[in-house]
């Protein structure tokens, strides 16, 4: 299957500091691929890389083949990137539907009724906060906005960093089921994680960053297969 996003032995700093080594990744139409790793291995450096909110060093990030490092982060949204950065990072002052139509227009498109139909099919509680202030909501709640307000841009690749960080498992149930069905509609997925089951349990492939660099990498059942391959680079196969 053709890659949607490419990113290709890309190297990323923090001023003088590398971070990121020579790292390589595939995301598919349709398809979850999962970027697992402890703190620190560099994964949130990476999602802000691809995006274009950090300069890289060397490498690539290619969009239907054709290479993004030229574009800024608005125009990588505009083409179809739509990251959503760890933190949710809602408009606070703004209602849970003024976020949904803010996020719509950013992407570069006219608002569609279908588009906000299919966010309150995926989270029917934003319909019934659609008039509260997003500051006043539950961090699952803003949680669920911050996802959907990434879905309202009509995004092709959706880069997730670590959306289950502080949410109950019943509220991480519900979105990884929202991210499921989002995949279903041809939407390419890099998820970021800690959660390893989890994540495993609706990935598609699976890539494992230690210290900035590719520790191991393949299909996801061989992961959910094999607890040994787990605890050689996860410390485990538990929800971390």
């Amino acid at each position: 299957m053709k890659a949607l996003l490419e990113v290709l032995s890309l190297e990323v700093s923090y001023g003088s500091r590398q971070i990121i080594w020579d790292f390589s990744i595939d995301v598919s139409a349709g398809q979850i691929s999962v970027l697992l790793g402890p703190n620190g291995a560099g994964k949130t450096t990476l999602a802000k890389a691809i995006a274009g909110s950090l300069p890289i060093l060397s490498g690539d990030v290619l969009l239907d083949d054709k290479s993004l490092l030229k574009v800024d982060p608005e125009g990588r949204a505009r083409r179809g990137l739509i990251h959503v950065p760890q933190g949710r990072r809602v408009f606070a002052d703004l209602t849970v539907q003024e976020n949904l139509s803010v996020a719509r227009f950013a992407a570069g498109s006219r608002l569609k009724e279908q588009t906000l139909d299919f966010v309150y099919e995926l989270f029917p509680k934003l319909s019934e906060l659609g008039h509260r202030h997003a500051g006043s909501l539950s961090g699952g709640e803003q949680q669920m906005l911050a996802v959907g307000r990434a879905i309202m841009a009509e995004p092709r690749v959706l880069i997730l960093d670590e959306p289950s960080l502080g949410l109950s498992p019943l509220m991480v149930e519900s979105l990884y089921g929202a991210i499921t069905k989002v995949r279903s509609h041809g939407v390419g997925v890099l998820l970021i994680e800690q959660m390893v089951g989890a994540a495993l349990a609706v990935a598609d492939h699976v890539t494992v960053l230690q210290n900035g660099r590719v520790a191991t990498h393949g299909d996801a059942e061989s992961f959910r297969s094999s607890k040994e391959l787990l605890n050689s680079y996860l410390g485990g196969g538990n929800d971390k």
